[in-house]
């Protein structure tokens, strides 16, 4: 099984990469893009909360923050909750470059399914899908999650 099991793991890695290319013609990385994703799915939160949700650490969440603030894709407001946060809120410009780089890579998306896949290799993708997003929500096991405290200090 981990030889099919690195096999998907190279497989999904390259789908991923292939799909990164297909921009809209902004500047954003990926790590940007995908918090502006949790800013739309999520609402607003915490700089913290998106960490978490981000998996990094509140330094990179920080920095990933203040670009997308002074470019106008996120703001900030005072937590009422707890004065010394934020509140992080995608804008309506940062709305705007995420839906049209949402349709741009749903675009080639539909395109590549349609070359190049048969109706029933489309709906096993789609299959698939579900399976991974499944998979993506599984915790991992406490001996195998990596140890914030240890990537920081490496």
């Amino acid at each position: 099984m981990d030889e099919k099991a690195d096999r998907l793991r190279e497989d999904v890695v390259m789908f991923t990469r292939r799909i990164r290319t297909q921009r809209s013609g902004h500047l954003l990385t990926p790590s940007q893009l995908q918090a502006l994703a949790h800013l739309d799915r999520e609402g607003p939160m915490s700089a913290r909360a998106l960490a978490d949700l981000e998996q990094v650490a509140p330094q990179s969440i920080a920095r990933t923050v203040s670009i997308l603030e002074d470019s106008g894709m996120v703001s900030r407001t005072v937590d009422p909750q707890d004065a010394r946060a934020s509140i992080v809120a995608i804008t309506a410009p940062g709305l705007q470059t995420l839906t049209a780089d949402r349709s741009r890579r749903s675009e080639w998306l539909s395109a590549a399914l349609a070359t190049e896949c048969t109706e029933a290799e489309r709906d096993l993708l789609f299959i698939a899908g579900r399976l991974l997003r499944r998979l993506a929500a599984t915790p991992e096991s406490p001996e195998s999650a990596p140890r914030r405290e240890s990537l920081m200090n490496s």
